[in-house]
């Protein structure tokens, strides 16, 4: 199976036959209540796809601007710890003349979640690098923007895309599983079981 071939549903890795449409599939987390993928026997999609340097207001859906499929995101796990990198953020503004949003994508981010010392869940993200872009407004207002350049502000708080999510959501499946833990935080009983064995 290549990364290159996507399920346009779940846009994870899919099996496909000549005409590149993908196999049947079961939805890549919480299978049990999503069951068989809503991309199986549909056509599978190319990856990754090249987002534009910007993009403004616009009503097609991300796949249809190229920013999806993104490149498939690395999971590994140390501990109660997951750390889902190369994600690709998607990052906006206003436009400060016509107030129209202005997006700007960026790849090589970094998503981790797990449980702390105390079993608490927790999450944080930090995209690959700062996002700037310096032109003509993408609205056609004529605005020339300089966004994420110097002290320019009114950026909104940058988020993954949907491949870095469902990544992160099966491994979280899966460490869950693995420590039988069955509820969002750790009980007293659980942390009595799993301290000793994780030093």
């Amino acid at each position: 199976m290549s990364d290159a071939t996507r399920c346009a549903h779940c846009l994870m890795p899919a099996e496909a036959d000549s005409a590149g449409i993908a196999a049947e599939h079961d939805f890549p987390y919480a299978a049990y209540n999503y069951g068989l993928c809503k991309g199986s026997n549909k056509p599978t999609l190319a990856a990754p796809a090249t987002p534009p340097a910007v993009w403004g207001d616009d009503s097609r859906r991300f796949v249809e601007i190229g920013v999806l499929p993104s490149p498939l995101p690395r999971a590994e796990r140390a501990g109660w710890t997951i750390t889902v990198s190369g994600v690709r953020f998607t990052h906006f503004w206003h436009c400060w003349s016509c107030r129209k949003p202005v997006h700007v994508a960026t790849d090589g981010g970094v998503i981790r979640a797990g449980f702390d010392s105390k079993g608490r869940f927790f999450e944080t993200s930090r995209p690959g690098r700062r996002a700037t872009y310096v032109g003509p407004c993408p609205n056609g207002c004529g605005t020339q923007l300089s966004l994420g350049i110097g002290r320019s502000g009114g950026e909104s708080h940058p988020l993954p895309v949907a491949e870095g999510r469902t990544v992160l959501n099966r491994e979280w499946e899966i460490l869950r599983h693995d420590l039988g833990v069955h509820t969002p935080e750790m009980t007293r009983s659980d942390l009595a079981r799993l301290r000793p064995t994780t030093g």
